[in-house]
C-alpha cells in the first residue's frame, strides 16, 4: 500500500525518532549497571523493614543476658526510622541471685531517636518513656540461663562482722544465763561444812556413848569378879593378876574417853573456825560470781541492728553493682595509629550511644500498700568520658513511700565516682524483731519512720551514712534468762523509749564493706541490762547469804545444845 508523500515522511520521521530514543535510553541508564544496584537497595529496604525489629530484639536479649548472667525477655520490638521511634514491649530481666524474681520489669519502653544521627553512625535518644516499671517483681518461670551453671553466692562479706558482734553479745548473755541458772547453794562451802558437822557430831556422840557404856559394863564385870576373887585370894591369885591388868586397861580407856569428852568444847571451837573459813570462801565465790563485765553498747548495737543494716547495705551495693555492669568502668583506649593522612576536625568526639532523657513510671507494693513512682534517666552514654555530664537517675515515690532516690554514675575521669542519695521523710514500717528471738531480742512495734542515705563509691572505696528514725515502742524479750524478775527489770529499762534512732557509717569496699552502727537502742538497753544484772545478782547473793546464815546459825545452835547435853550425859556416867 502506498501512502501519500506527506504521510510517508511522517512515518519515516517517527521511525527515526523511535530508533534514536531507544539508543539514547540504553546509553543513559545502562541497565546492566542499574538493575543489580536496584535489587541491592530493595533488599536493604526489605531487610530494614522486616528484619531490623527481630535483630534488635535478639541483640537486646543477647547483650542483656551476657551482662547480668540471667534471662532477659523482650516480647516485641517495633521501629519507625521515618519517625525516629523505637517501641519495646514486655521487658523482663531476671535476678541472677533470685531466679524466681526479676531485677526489673517494664510494660513498655518508647524511645525517640534522632534519625539524622543514625546516618552518622550514632544513636541519640532525645526523649523516651519507660512505663509500667517494677523492681524485684515475681516470675512464673526460673530466670536461669539454659547453659549456665548456678553459682553459689556464698556468704556475705558482712557475715563475719555481724557474726562476731553476735558472738560477743551472746557470749555475755550465755555467761549471764549460766550464772542465773547456776545452783549457788551447791557451790557454797558453808552448807557443806554444816552438813558434815551435822553428820559427824551425832556419830561422835554415839561412839562416845557406846564407849562409855562399854566401860560401865566392863567396870561392873571387873567389880563383880573382884568380889568373887577376894573371897579366896590365894586360890584365885592368877585371876587376880588378870583383873589388875583389865582394870589398868579400863582405867586407861576411861581416862582417854574422859579427855575426849572434856575436849568437846575445844573441838566445837575448831568447828566454828572451820565454819568461818567456809564463810570467807563463800564470800570470795560471791565476789567472783558478781564480777560480770558490763555488756558493750556498741556490740549490742551490732548484735541487734547488724542484720538489718547489713541487709540494707547488701541490697544497696548489689543494685549499684548491677548498674555498673551496664556502663564502662575505664576510659576508652585511643585507637591504634594506621597509615594514612591525619585530618583534624573542629567538632569534638561524641559517644556512639547517648540517652539524653527517658522518663520513668511504675508501681509497686510496700508492706501491702500501693506505691507509684515517677522519675527520669538522663545522660546515659556508651563512652561517658566523651559526654559533658554524668549519668543520673531520679525516682520520686508517692503512696506507701513519699521520697526521692537519686543515683549518679560518673565515668568521665580516670577514677569512677558513683553516688546514691535517698531521702524518705515518711515511711510506715511493720513490726519486726531485732536480735535472736530465742536469746535476746527487742520487738519494735509498727511506726512511722524516716530514712536518709548518702553513699559514695570512689573507685573501689565505699563511704557513706544511712540514718533511720522510727517512732515506735520497744520491748525486750529474754527467753534465755528464764527469770521473770530479771526479764521485768530489762523490760522496764526500755519502757521510756519511744523512738528508735540508728546511724550506720559505711566504709571499706564494694565487695568487702564494713559498717559501724550508732543507735540509742544499744546504750539504753546496755545501761538497763548492766544495772538490772548487777541489782539482780546482788539481791540474789544477799538473799542466799541471809538464807545460808540463818540456816548456819540455827544448825550451830542446835549442835551446840546437843554437844553440851551429850557432854553432861557422858560425864554423868
Amino acid at each position: 500500500m502506498k501512502f501519500p508523500k506527506p504521510l510517508a515522511a511522517v512515518k519515516s520521521a517517527l521511525a527515526a525518532m523511535k530508533s534514536a530514543l531507544a539508543t539514547a535510553f540504553r546509553s543513559v541508564f545502562r541497565w546492566q549497571y542499574v538493575v543489580p544496584r536496584v535489587v541491592v537497595v530493595l533488599a536493604v529496604v526489605l531487610t530494614v523493614k522486616y528484619g531490623l525489629d527481630p535483630f534488635l530484639r535478639w541483640a537486646m536479649i543477647t547483650a542483656g543476658e551476657a551482662a547480668i548472667g540471667a534471662k532477659v525477655e523482650v516480647a516485641e520490638v517495633t521501629t519507625s526510622l521515618r519517625g525516629g521511634e523505637i517501641t519495646i514491649m514486655g521487658i523482663a530481666a531476671a535476678n541472677p541471685q533470685k531466679l524466681m524474681r526479676n531485677l526489673l520489669e517494664a510494660e513498655q519502653l518508647r524511645l525517640e531517636v534522632d534519625a539524622a544521627q543514625l546516618l552518622r553512625n550514632r544513636v541519640v535518644v532525645h526523649d523516651g518513656l519507660i512505663g509500667g516499671l517494677q523492681f524485684d517483681s515475681e516470675r512464673t518461670t526460673s530466670g536461669a540461663l539454659e547453659a549456665a551453671v548456678g553459682a553459689d553466692a556464698g556468704p556475705s562479706a558482712l557475715d563475719p562482722i555481724i557474726s562476731a558482734a553476735q558472738g560477743k553479745a551472746l557470749a555475755w548473755f550465755d555467761d549471764l544465763s549460766g550464772r542465773v541458772e547456776q545452783d549457788l547453794m551447791a557451790s557454797l562451802a558453808t552448807p557443806k561444812v554444816i552438813d558434815e558437822l551435822e553428820k559427824r557430831w551425832p556419830e561422835q556422840y554415839e561412839a562416845l556413848k557406846a564407849r562409855a557404856e562399854e566401860l560401865r559394863v566392863k567396870s561392873k564385870q571387873i567389880e563383880a569378879t573382884f568380889r568373887e576373887v577376894k573371897k579366896n585370894p590365894l586360890r584365885n591369885l592368877p585371876q587376880l593378876e588378870q583383873l589388875q591388868q583389865d582394870l589398868a586397861k579400863t582405867q586407861a580407856e576411861l581416862k582417854s574417853t574422859l579427855a575426849e569428852i572434856k575436849g568437846l568444847p575445844e573441838q566445837a571451837k575448831a568447828d566454828r573456825n572451820a565454819i568461818d573459813a567456809a564463810r570467807k570462801q563463800d564470800e570470795r565465790f560471791f565476789r567472783e560470781h558478781l564480777k560480770l563485765a558490763n555488756i558493750d553498747a556498741g556490740e549490742l548495737n551490732q548484735y541487734l541492728l547488724g542484720e538489718t543494716a547489713g541487709g540494707y547495705l547488701s541490697q544497696t551495693t548489689y543494685w549499684i553493682d548491677q548498674a555498673q555492669k551496664f556502663f564502662p568502668k575505664k576510659k576508652m583506649a585511643p585507637p591504634s595509629r594506621a597509615r594514612g593522612t591525619n585530618v583534624l576536625f573542629v567538632a569534638r568526639k561524641q559517644p556512639k550511644f547517648l540517652v539524653e532523657r527517658v522518663k520513668l513510671a511504675g508501681e509497686a507494693r510496700v508492706s501491702g500498700q500501693p506505691l507509684t513512682f515517677t522519675g527520669e534517666l538522663v545522660d546515659a552514654a556508651s563512652e561517658p568520658e566523651l559526654h559533658d555530664r554524668p549519668l543520673r537517675m531520679t525516682i520520686v515515690g508517692a503512696g506507701a513511700i513519699d521520697g526521692k532516690v537519686v543515683v549518679e554514675l560518673d565515668r568521665r575521669g580516670d577514677v569512677p565516682h558513683d553516688s546514691l542519695t535517698i531521702d524518705v521523710p515518711k515511711l510506715l514500717l511493720a513490726d519486726r524483731t531485732l536480735g535472736k528471738a530465742d536469746k535476746l531480742a527487742v520487738k519494735v512495734t509498727p511506726g512511722e519512720a524516716s530514712i536518709k542515705a548518702d553513699i559514695h563509691i570512689d573507685g573501689d572505696q565505699l563511704t557513706g551514712v544511712i540514718e533511720v528514725r522510727q517512732s515506735s515502742t520497744l520491748a525486750a524479750d529474754t527467753p534465755m534468762l528464764r527469770d521473770d524478775r530479771l526479764a521485768a527489770v530489762l523490760q522496764e529499762s526500755l519502757s521510756g523509749v519511744d523512738q528508735l534512732a540508728a546511724t550506720v557509717h559505711l566504709s571499706g569496699t564494694l565487695k568487702k564493706p564494713d559498717l559501724k552502727i550508732e543507735s540509742n537502742l544499744g546504750p539504753q538497753l546496755a545501761a538497763g541490762v548492766n544495772g538490772a544484772v548487777r541489782k539482780y545478782l546482788t539481791e540474789r547473793k544477799d538473799r542466799l547469804v541471809a538464807k545460808v546464815q540463818g540456816k548456819v546459825d540455827q544448825q550451830v545452835a542446835k549442835l551446840e545444845t546437843r554437844r553440851q547435853e551429850a557432854q553432861q550425859e557422858l560425864l554423868a556416867k
